[in-house]
């Protein structure tokens, strides 16, 4: 499966809140639904749970991915709900240990009697078997081997699976011939990232010739730098925390005199970043698996909308996590109205399952086939720079369609 505006639209916002429903299922009948006996529905509503980590590690980074949650329920019950019911949500806190993910997932489906998940967790794969047991289905971020083994378990991009070339490509264009890599020391999942980006450059012919561990507070960001500079690279490929760990080496490296020609992070799309880093994020250039904000357009619009109305607490909503939430809270929302006036969970499943083709109202291009693309790889992505002043992103390369690698 395929495919991370600007604020003076008030016009725009109060049209929008007012006339547009679900972004891919159109607005539901104003009816009343029939009695259903289906754990977490009832006549007026459908319950879901959301499980993510509002504590913890990785708790920064997801914090606004509720705000997405929020923007797309509280779209979709302004445009009259999913078959006539109201959705509403509990959520758990995941701190992104494997034993509170269980126990979380636990409480929402047998404590609450959710009728399935939304989940925003590096530890989602601890409770993927015990809810594939029970049919529950699950939407959210795909981190993790679980997700591509359970149908129940959606998402419309994974970081699992096999590599592409299209990171290879964009830095060729780019006049890239050496790489280095920057990587957390502790992370196995970011680890894997950093590996598919160094398959994806050597299929067109680029070396990686460093691989450099950084981890902030425990390394000297200077170190690395002049590791990076020893190494001969050009271009600089990053799978570090673009919020706390990148910002200091690529000040390291221009202290030095180091100009690369390509900088390549796996994240760092969020307008609020540039506002805290500033220059130093200057040049930096972020793979996007889904419409850019800076495209615009209707689509857009209506996610800024959505974000306005309904999760007003973020007050910069062009920021990927929430609209990578925003996005599969929508993919959700295609599954329980195909699954009918009385959804079951199996019933969601397979319905899901049978799509063929989802664009999430436009913001995923091109569409993605559901029904054939549990676990594959992205292969287009459009790309995104900060511009020379740190202030802004801009599309550099949009919609680059590349392919999948062959298995090693």
């Amino acid at each position: 499966m395929r495919r991370d505006v600007t604020r003076g639209i008030a016009a725009i916002v109060l049209v929008l809140t007012a006339g547009v429903s679900a972004c891919s299922s159109g607005r539901s009948p104003a009816v009343t639904a029939a009695p259903c006996p289906t754990a977490g529905v009832s006549p007026q509503e459908i319950r879901l749970g959301l499980l993510y980590s509002d504590t913890g590690a990785s708790s920064a980074t997801l914090a606004v991915a509720r705000a997405g949650v929020d923007a797309r329920i509280g779209q979709a019950n302004a445009g009259g709900g999913i078959n006539g019911r109201k959705i509403v949500y509990d959520w758990q806190d995941d701190p992104g240990t494997p034993e509170a993910n269980t126990l979380g997932a636990r409480n929402l489906i047998e404590g609450k009697q959710d009728f399935g998940l939304m989940e925003y967790s590096v530890t989602a794969g601890a409770s993927a078997q015990y809810l594939a047991d029970r049919d529950v289905p699950v939407s959210g971020l795909a981190i993790g081997d679980a997700w591509p083994k359970y149908r129940n378990m959606f998402s419309f991009s994974y970081t699992t699976g096999g590599s592409v070339d299209t990171y290879g490509q964009f830095v060729q264009s780019r006049g890239g011939t050496r790489a280095a890599l920057l990587r957390t020391a502790l992370s196995s999942e970011v680890g894997n990232a950093g590996d598919k980006l160094v398959e994806s450059l050597q299929s067109v012919g680029i070396p990686t010739v460093a691989q450099v561990p950084y981890t902030p507070g425990a390394d000297s960001p200077a170190a690395a730098a002049q590791k990076i500079i020893d190494s001969g690279a050009d271009t600089m490929l990053a799978v570090v925390d673009a919020g706390v760990a990148l910002p200091p080496v690529l000040t390291a490296l221009r202290a030095a005199g180091k100009h690369m020609k390509v900088i390549l992070s796996v994240s760092g799309y969020d307008n609020e970043l540039l506002r805290q880093a500033g220059p130093a994020m200057a040049g930096v250039v972020v793979p996007v698996f889904y419409r850019p904000f800076e495209a615009g357009g209707l689509a857009i619009a209506r996610y800024t909308a959505a974000m306005s109305s309904y999760a007003p607490q973020v007050q910069n909503p062009t920021q990927e996590i929430a609209m990578i939430a925003y996005i599969n809270t929508d993919l959700f929302l295609k599954g329980l109205q195909m699954a009918g006036p009385c959804p079951t969970r199996k019933g969601f499943t397979a319905a899901l399952r049978s799509v063929t083709s989802y664009d999430a109202g436009g913001l995923i291009e091109p569409p993605i086939d559901i029904s054939n693309g549990l676990g594959k790889p992205t292969t287009c992505w459009s790309f995104v720079q900060a511009n020379d002043t740190g202030t802004a992103f801009t599309i550099v390369d949009q919609n680059r369609c590349g392919r999948a690698l062959p298995a090693a």
